[in-house]
């Protein structure tokens, strides 16, 4: 039986989820992540807000007051651990008065190399999180090829079924959790049919580019 693609470790780090290649300028890092993020999103709104009758509106903790970013970010509450990872925008389709919680994230390499896998890496726990506090989410996982735009219902996502390994990240100091979405990944148009496709190349040529 062949070795899971996730215990080959270092190799797979240095390509996987994490855009920007390691640094020992944390804060340089962090910039630099937070500035892809607001433009992965940005590319997002847009697609929302040019589906017809679809009205984007920020939500997440980047989004809210100073004030509540100031008290919350060391409280260890879980009601506050809940505020802190609130996914990025509600959409709203003024028509049909439906709701969507959207949470975007770019990823610069989705595994597709174990056959019927798709594996998507994330920050220790937070797939958790997800299923615990906001498990009526969308995510948008945004990457530079195709088909560029993967969403997830969170609602799909099981445990036992989809997670697929923990590597420790050597770099980062923390766990990097690897997802197969393989059999629950949907194109943008499943959730915005009405998005044309003159639209979606356009925020194809929006999406940031990463060094793989």
């Amino acid at each position: 039986m062949a070795k899971p693609i996730w215990k080959d470790g270092l190799k797979l780090l240095q390509e996987t989820t994490e855009v920007l290649k390691p640094t020992t300028n944390t804060s340089s890092v962090w910039k630099e992540k937070k500035a892809l993020g607001i433009m992965t999103e940005t590319v997002v709104k847009f697609l929302i807000d040019s589906a017809p009758n679809w009205v984007c509106i920020p939500f997440g903790m980047d989004n809210n007051i100073e004030k509540l970013k100031e008290v919350l970010r060391d409280n260890p509450n879980e009601e506050s651990h809940r505020i802190k990872c609130m996914p990025d925008f509600v959409a709203v389709n003024t028509k049909t008065k439906e709701v969507l919680l959207i949470d975007v994230k770019y990823r610069a390499f989705i595994d597709k190399r174990e056959p019927g896998a798709s594996l998507y890496g994330f920050s220790f726990r937070q797939i958790k999180d997800y299923l615990e506090f906001w498990n009526t989410t969308y995510l948008i996982i945004v990457h530079d090829y195709e088909p560029y735009f993967s969403v997830i219902n969170v609602k799909d996502i099981e445990w036992h079924k989809h997670f697929h390994g923990r590597i420790f990240t050597k770099n980062q100091y923390n766990y990097l959790e690897q997802w197969n979405f393989k059999s629950i990944e949907k194109d943008i148009k499943y959730l915005f049919p009405e998005l044309d496709d003159m639209t979606i190349k356009k925020a194809i040529n929006m999406i940031p580019k990463s060094d793989k």
